[in-house]
């Protein structure tokens, strides 16, 4: 799993640290705070991290940076803030559990130049958990002939849709953990199906071209058949950016409900998001669980000097949610305007 990251001057960030759980961890903050870029940074590294000490392994981490940020130097991922400034180092130190017989975990401490990556210590032993990035899009409707087109041409998505499109064409398990894929199957009405290259919902009524299925379906979809393929699985590490895009609060709720249970099968989740109801409805559901679940609440705030990071185990214990303020705010003008006609 993800046990640590610690930055330096990159993009958003001056300094910050992050102590991840092995359950469930949420981060949040408003727009541009720089939550997709921390999910994109920890899941280029874990992409690669099986390949350091090998030959050419900087190489392709460079090349991962590159496009899974869309930057064409690594320079463009310097802070902001210090982006004049001559001297800047970006610095990048994860930490995540490995499968070695002595050591639980092993770090790697990396800085990037212009276009070049420093190395101050590398792992030698692989990870325990394999990484999967959803994109806030759901991909099953672009699935058709986009690894082919990727490889081929230019095209304007970065590297996590072709890693999840790739993902995605695994052949299934004959036996999948079938519990957890019909309690999401139950909810969508139904089971995705691949024919011809192309998703259908099939259904007691029929066969739903994947076109005609609303995207929220898709994303719980698109969770229900990595786990048939094997993508998805115990030992792996979930990063999701903004899950709840296109869903509607009853299916945001649905949605928490199945990550919460992922993690049962040890299942590491990382999620951004700055929507006020997901991350409420995942502190209810925690403060109710039967059983602990490890989890941890990152709250980006952004001021005149980068953005600092605020970590807790309960959103209560974040002194800023940017989300929370301006619902409060909303509602003490409408109160306020609410009395001033009476």
């Amino acid at each position: 799993m993800l046990k640590k990251l610690t930055i330096e001057n990159f993009t958003n960030f001056d300094k910050a640290e992050f102590n991840f759980v092995p359950g469930i961890n949420i981060i949040i903050g408003e727009n541009s705070s720089g939550k997709s870029h921390i999910l994109k940074l920890a899941y280029s590294i874990a992409s690669v991290w099986n390949q350091c000490g090998k030959e050419g392994w900087k190489s392709s981490l460079k090349n991962k940076l590159y496009k899974v940020f869309k930057v064409s130097k690594l320079k463009d991922l310097q802070s902001l803030h210090d982006a004049s400034s001559q001297d800047c180092v970006t610095r990048m130190v994860l930490e995540f559990s490995v499968n070695h017989k002595s050591r639980e975990s092993e770090i790697l401490d990396i800085s990037l130049g212009v276009d070049s990556i420093n190395v101050k210590q590398h792992p030698t032993a692989p990870l325990m958990k394999l990484p999967l990035f959803f994109p806030a899009k759901e991909v099953l409707s672009l699935f058709p002939n986009f690894v082919t087109l990727y490889e081929k041409y230019h095209l304007s998505f970065d590297e996590t849709y072709y890693d999840l499109c790739k993902a995605i064409d695994s052949p299934l398990l004959k036996k999948p953990n079938q519990s957890l894929i019909d309690s999401i199957e139950e909810i969508i009405g139904g089971k995705f199906v691949l024919k011809d290259n192309n998703f259908y919902l099939q259904t007691d009524q029929g066969e739903i071209n994947i076109f005609m299925v609303a995207e929220g379906w898709r994303k719980l979809g698109m969770l229900s058949y990595l786990i048939a393929n094997d993508s998805l699985k115990e030992d792996s590490i979930l990063f999701w950016d903004e899950p709840e895009t296109n869903l509607n609060p009853q299916l945001i709720k649905l949605l928490a409900v199945i990550l919460l249970e992922l993690t049962k099968y040890n299942v590491q989740i990382v999620i951004a998001t700055h929507n006020l109801f997901l991350m409420k409805y995942f502190d209810y559901l925690i403060a109710n669980a039967q059983t602990q679940i490890p989890t941890a609440f990152f709250s980006l705030v952004r001021t005149g000097h980068g953005v600092n990071v605020e970590q807790g185990g309960r959103l209560s214990e974040l002194n800023t949610v940017v989300a929370l303020n301006e619902e409060l705010d909303l509602y003490d003008k409408e109160q306020e305007a609410l009395y001033s006609n009476i």
